[in-house]
C-alpha cells in the first residue's frame, strides 16, 4: 500500500522554492517550554558571550555590560513575551522560519540596547548614536554565530531526545495492551456502521478498522478483510466519523487522520514529532504537534484500563 504521507513530485523549476518553503515551515521547538530551563539556557549563552569576548577584548568593562544586555534581552523575549502574546508564541505552531526571524529580532535588540547603554554611560562620547549602531551591529552578528549555532543544536537535540523517549514509552504501553487484553469486544461493540451525508452506509468489525483519512468533506476508511486491506470513500467529514465511532480506541492524531489504537504497530519519534506505523500496511500516519501529548496520554490511559480490568 502506498505510504499516506508520501509527497507527489513537483515540477523541477519549482522544487528549490518549495524546498525552502517546506524547510521554513518545518516544526521547531520553542526553546525548552519551561521558564526555569530557559533561564538556565539563556544564562549559559550570556556566560559564553562573556568568555568569548574576554578572549578577544580582555580587561574591558564593556564586555560585562554586553553580556548583561544579552541576558536581559533574551530572557525578556523568550520568557516574558509569550506571557503577553501567547497566541503568537504558541509552541505547537513554532517553525524554523519563526525561529530564524525571532533570533534575528533578538540580535537587533541586542545591538540597539548596547548602543543605548553606551550612550547613557557616556562611553565613546565623540561617536554619534547612529555611528555606534553601525559599529556595533556587525560585531553583534559576527560574535553571535557560535552561541546561536550551539543554542540551536541544543534545542534540536533536546526535542529529539524527548520525542524518542516518549515514543519508546508509547511502544512499551502498546506492547502491554497487546499482552494483557483478553477481549476487545468486552470493552466496546464490535460491529460499527458509518452513515454518510448521502445516506450511504458502511458496516465493519471495529477490530478490523485501521485508520480513516479525510480530504475536505470526504473520508476514506481503511480496514482489514482477512489478509487484504480494503478502503472506501464516503461523503462525510472526519469529525462526523469520529462521533459515530465514539469509543476509547480511536484517536484523532491529525486534522486529516483518525487512527484505531489497536492498529498501531509502533510509534517513531524525531525532532519533527511522532509518526504512527499501521500494522500490516507499510503506512505511517503523522501526528500533529498539537496532538502529540494527547496521543501519548491516551495510549497510557488504555494500558491502565486494561490493567484495572
Amino acid at each position: 500500500m502506498k505510504d499516506s504521507v508520501a509527497e507527489m513530485p513537483s515540477h523541477p523549476s519549482f522544487r528549490p522554492g518549495r524546498r525552502i518553503g517546506k524547510f521554513l515551515r518545518a516544526p521547531f521547538p520553542y526553546y525548552l517550554n519551561d521558564d526555569r530551563k530557559n533561564t538556565f539556557l539563556i544564562a549559559g549563552i550570556a556566560l559564553f558571550v562573556l568568555v568569548f569576548m574576554m578572549v578577544f577584548t580582555p580587561y574591558s568593562a564593556k564586555i560585562f555590560l554586553v553580556s548583561a544586555i544579552v541576558f536581559v534581552v533574551m530572557w525578556s523575549s523568550v520568557v516574558l513575551l509569550p506571557k503577553v502574546f501567547p497566541a503568537t508564541f504558541d509552541p505547537a505552531s513554532w517553525t524554523v522560519g519563526k525561529y530564524i526571524v525571532f533570533s534575528l529580532w533578538q540580535l537587533l535588540m541586542d545591538g540597539f540596547f548596547i548602543a543605548v547603554a553606551l550612550e547613557l554611560l557616556n562611553i565613546h562620547p565623540t561617536m554619534p548614536f547612529v555611528q555606534k549602531l553601525l559599529h556595533i551591529y556587525p560585531n553583534v552578528l559576527s560574535q553571535a554565530v557560535i552561541p546561536l549555532a550551539i543554542g540551536t543544536l541544543l534545542l534540536r537535540n533536546n526535542v529529539l531526545q524527548e520525542n524518542l523517549r516518549h515514543a519508546m514509552k508509547a511502544n512499551q504501553e502498546l506492547e502491554k495492551i497487546r499482552v494483557i487484553r483478553e477481549d476487545v469486544e468486552q470493552v466496546h461493540p464490535n460491529r460499527v456502521t458509518i452513515y454518510s451525508d448521502t445516506r450511504e452506509s458502511l458496516q465493519f468489525l471495529f477490530s478490523n478498522l485501521l485508520y480513516v483519512e479525510a480530504s475536505e468533506n470526504y473520508s476514506t476508511l481503511y480496514w482489514k478483510n482477512g489478509p487484504a486491506i480494503e478502503n472506501r470513500m464516503l461523503r462525510i467529514n472526519l469529525k462526523n466519523v469520529e462521533s459515530q465511532l465514539d469509543n476509547h480506541f480511536t484517536i484523532r492524531c491529525h486534522r486529516s487522520f483518525l487512527v484505531n489504537i489497536n492498529a498501531i504497530a509502533h510509534v517513531t519519534g524525531n525532532a519533527n514529532g511522532y509518526k504512527l506505523a499501521i500494522k500490516g500496511t507499510g503506512v505511517t500516519i503523522p501526528v500533529s504537534r498539537s496532538k502529540g501529548k494527547e496521543v501519548m496520554e491516551r495510549i497510557e490511559q488504555l494500558r491502565n484500563v486494561f490493567e484495572l480490568n
